[in-house]
C-alpha cells in the first residue's frame, strides 16, 4: 500500500483562453528537475491564484515573486505534470538517479510485470505520467482481459409495480394524482458498481494526462470500453472507502490501488464553468524510494534465510521519555529469528553531501535498537567508508549505501534484480 502523501492530485479553474494571454512561460511545456526553479516570467493571476491554493502540507509547486511582479515556479520532490488555468503545462521530471521511471514506479507500486513490457513499448526517457499511465494501462488491460465484475448496488427508484421492498416513507411523500407509481428500493445485479465507476472516472483522467499518443489511444479505447458498463460519475472518497477486495475480485486489486492514488488526494475543488479543468498529478519521490527500498531488503532478506524478516515502518524504542518524545520509525528493520534487530535502515531519496539531520536520525534508531544502521541513497556513483556510532561502552557501524536505481537495466526483470542483488550484498556486510 502505498502512503496517501505519495500521491497529490490537484483540480482547479476552467482552462480560460482569456487568462492564456497573460502568462508568458520561458517555454511550453515549463520543463523543470526537482528541487528547480524557472527563470522569472509574467504569470496570470488565476495561475497565481491556483498555485498559491494549494496544500501547505502537499505542495508539489510553488511560487515566488520578483521585485518587478514577475513569477518564478519552484518544484520539490514531487514528480508529475499540471496544466494550470492560463493553459500552460508544468512538468517535473526526476532526477538523473532514475534510468527508468516506469520500472522503479513499477517496483514500488508491486504491479506486477506479467503485462507491462508486452502492452506499454514506453521509452526509459518517458515523463512521470507517461510511466504512471503504462502502468495504469497494463492493470486495466488485465481487469478488461479476466471480465468487468457484476455485483449487487441497492437501487431506489420509481416503478409501476412493486419490486422488491416498498420505501413507505417516500410512498407517502408521492403525489396522490400518480397513484400506479410505487417508490421500492430493491438489490440488482449490475456492473455499474462504485468500484467499476471509479475506475472509469481515474481512467478518464490518467488519459487527459499522459503525452505519448499511442498510450493516449490504448487508455481512450479503454475508457471506451469500460463505458459500456458503467455510468460515468464522480466517486467521493467516503463512496471508494466502502470498496471491499474478495477472493471473487481480487483481480481487481492492483488497479484499485492505482485508481485510489489518482481519485483519493483531491483537495482543491473543481470550479463550475467551463469546458476543460485545470489539472494535475504528482508523485513524491521520497515515498516511492523508500517503498522501494523497503521491498529490496525484504526480498533480499527472504532470499539469504528464511529466518530474517523485514517490517517496514517499524516502531522501535524511544531513547527519550517525557514531553520531548517523539515517534520513532526507521524505515525498515532487519530480524533474525529471535525477533532481534540487527540492521536499521532509513532511505533518503537524495544527492550529494550528507545531511546533518538523516545523520542524527540514523544515529538515535542505531542507539534505540543497538545495531548498526543504514542510510540507503539512489546511485550517484559513491561510495563512503563506515563510521562508528558510540554510546559510551559499545560503538555500531553507521553507512551510507546505494541501491543501482540508474542502472541499465534492458527489463524490468533485470532492473528488480539488481536492486535485489545490491541489497542482498549490503546484507551480507552486516549479517550476525
Amino acid at each position: 500500500m502505498i502512503d496517501d502523501n505519495a500521491v497529490v492530485t490537484v483540480s482547479g479553474a476552467a482552462v480560460s483562453e482569456s487568462s492564456s494571454g497573460k502568462t508568458v512561460p520561458p517555454e511550453d511545456p515549463i520543463t523543470l528537475a526537482e528541487h528547480d526553479e524557472t527563470e522569472p516570467f509574467l504569470l496570470s493571476e488565476p495561475d497565481r491564484d491556483f498555485l498559491e491554493s494549494l496544500s501547505e502540507k502537499s505542495r508539489p509547486l510553488s511560487v515566488t515573486y520578483t521585485a518587478d511582479g514577475t513569477a518564478s515556479i519552484r518544484s520539490s520532490s514531487y514528480v508529475g505534470v499540471m496544466t494550470l488555468p492560463s493553459g500552460t503545462t508544468v512538468e517535473v521530471t526526476p532526477k538523473e538517479t532514475v534510468s527508468n521511471l516506469l520500472y522503479l514506479l513499477q517496483y514500488a507500486f508491486e504491479v506486477p510485470a506479467s503485462t507491462i513490457e508486452q502492452t506499454t513499448g514506453l521509452k526509459p526517457s518517458e515523463t512521470f505520467i507517461d510511466a504512471f499511465g503504462a502502468l495504469f494501462h497494463a492493470e486495466l488491460n488485465e481487469v478488461l482481459r479476466q471480465g468487468i465484475r457484476r455485483d449487487y448496488k441497492r437501487v431506489q427508484t420509481l416503478e409501476q409495480e412493486v419490486r422488491g421492498r416498498l420505501d413507505v416513507q417516500r410512498q407517502i411523500q408521492r403525489p396522490t394524482t400518480v397513484p400506479t407509481d410505487f417508490a421500492v428500493e430493491y438489490d440488482a445485479f449490475s456492473s455499474d458498481t462504485v468500484l467499476n465507476r471509479a475506475i472509469h472516472r481515474a481512467t478518464q483522467i490518467v488519459t487527459s494526462l499522459v503525452e505519448d499518443e499511442h498510450l493516449s489511444s490504448k487508455l481512450s479505447y479503454q475508457e471506451k470500453k469500460l463505458r459500456q458498463f458503467v455510468s460515468p460519475a464522480h466517486v467521493s472518497l467516503e463512496e471508494m472507502n466502502t470498496i471491499e477486495i474478495t477472493r471473487l475480485n481480487a483481480y481487481y486489486e492492483d488497479l484499485l490501488e492505482l485508481t485510489r492514488l489518482v481519485l483519493s488526494r483531491r483537495f482543491f475543488e473543481d470550479l463550475s464553468f467551463g469546458d476543460r479543468q485545470s489539472f494535475g498529478l504528482f508523485i513524491n519521490m521520497n515515498s516511492i524510494f523508500e517503498k522501494a527500498a523497503e521491498r529490496a531488503f525484504r526480498e533480499a532478506a527472504r532470499d539469504i534465510s528464511s529466518e530474517w524478516t523485514v517490517e517496514g515502518q517499524a516502531n522501535i524504542r524511544n531513547i527519550i521519555s517525557g514531553p520531548h518524545a517523539v515517534t520513532m520509525k526507521p524505515d525498515f528493520v532487519v530480524s533474525d529469528s529471535s525477533g532481534s534487530v540487527f540492521l536499521v535502515g532509513d532511505a533518503k531519496w537524495k544527492t550529494g553531501s550528507l545531511q546533518s539531520g538523516d545523520v542524527y536520525q540514523i544515529t538515535s534508531y542505531i542507539l534505540s535498537e543497538k545495531a548498526p544502521g543504514i542510510l540507503v541513497y539512489p546511485q550517484q556513483g559513491g561510495r563512503k567508508e563506515p563510521s562508528r556510532v558510540h554510546d559510551g561502552m559499545n560503538d555500531w557501524s553507521l553507512q551510507s549505501v546505494e541501491l543501482p536505481t540508474a542502472t541499465d537495466a534492458k527489463s524490468y526483470y533485470g532492473y528488480r534484480d539488481r536492486l535485489i542483488e545490491t541489497a542482498s550484498e549490503i546484507l551480507f556486510e552486516h549479517r550476525r
